[in-house]
């Protein structure tokens, strides 16, 4: 089996030849390396020029977003099985080959997850671990890992290129288009990637943007996002702001009984899972310039 990786990067410095070794380092025979670089300033210009000889092809280029710049390195994709990972994070020793025997062992599948290595601002580290039943609450939560997940390529002609018009949840909004056409999804326990978050990386400064781009992908794609999405706001802006999710709670008395009585409502309304579903507290962590992980 052929994987074709893409590697977008704009600016990413040194970070970038740590993301390349790591893809170089699974010694896997048959690897197209896209690089899809948004034509950057900085360091990471001489790391492209000593590579340059392993990309295939190499794309500098403007784009219009780091989805735009996916789709065009995808767009040069000849491999049986696709993943991308950005500049910053790194795949796995054996990740590669561990992907491959699944897809073997699982001739039906269109997807593979894997678990995923974090490595959090302050150092810490915690490995999440995939679910195998993520199409059941995909539309209310995202809970795959980028960098751990991989799809044949038929899928992905099956659903067209990542939406451009997301900053941040393009990645999110595949998945669930993913499920929305019936794939297939197998899930592995190997821990495949080490995604590296920061406190200026999007993923860990985007705040309000993660809010209303996670809102927009509850209305497309949850049965009854027109109900979900308007009660999740609610909950992020007169509580999750105000301090009704921090552990401990950092709310007034009177604003934490108001939290109660809403939570009790919603749930006789939503049903208890999508009420436990909300995820939207990293995000007014970083609204709010607190530590979020």
């Amino acid at each position: 089996m052929r994987f074709s990786i893409v590697i977008p990067n704009y600016n990413s410095g040194p970070l970038l030849e740590r993301a390349l070794r790591s893809v170089l380092a699974q010694n896997y025979p048959d690897l197209q390396i896209i690089l899809a670089d948004a034509q950057s300033t900085d360091a990471s210009r001489q790391t492209i020029e000593e590579y340059r000889h392993v990309f295939d092809p190499l794309l500098c280029e403007k784009d219009d977003g780091q989805a735009d710049g996916l789709n065009r390195g995808f767009r040069h994709a000849r491999g049986d099985l696709h993943g991308w990972l950005c500049s910053d994070d790194e795949l796995l020793p054996g990740a590669l080959a561990h992907i491959a025997a699944t897809f073997r062992s699982n001739p039906e599948a269109d997807v593979v997850l894997g678990a995923c290595e974090r490595i959090y601002p302050d150092g810490r580290v915690a490995v999440t671990y995939p679910d195998p039943d993520a199409w059941r609450t995909i539309g209310l939560r995202d809970t795959i890992e980028q960098p751990s997940t991989f799809w044949s390529a038929a899928l992905h002609r099956k659903l067209g290129e990542l939406d451009p018009t997301f900053y941040l949840a393009f990645d999110w909004d595949f998945w669930c288009r993913m499920r929305d056409v019936g794939a297939r999804l197998v899930a592995t326990d190997q821990v495949l990637s080490r995604y590296h978050f920061s406190a200026s990386n999007k993923s860990g400064s985007s705040g309000r943007r993660h809010l209303e781009e996670g809102l927009r992908i509850i209305r497309r794609h949850c049965p009854r996002g027109w109900l979900f999405a308007p009660a999740y706001r609610f909950l992020y802006e007169h509580f999750d702001l105000r301090g009704c999710y921090d552990l401990p709670p950092t709310c007034s008395p009177a604003r934490a009984a108001a939290f109660r009585l809403t939570t009790k409502i919603l749930t006789a309304v939503l049903g208890q899972d999508p009420l436990l579903l909300y995820n939207l507290h990293f995000a007014s962590l970083q609204e709010r310039g607190l530590p979020w992980w």
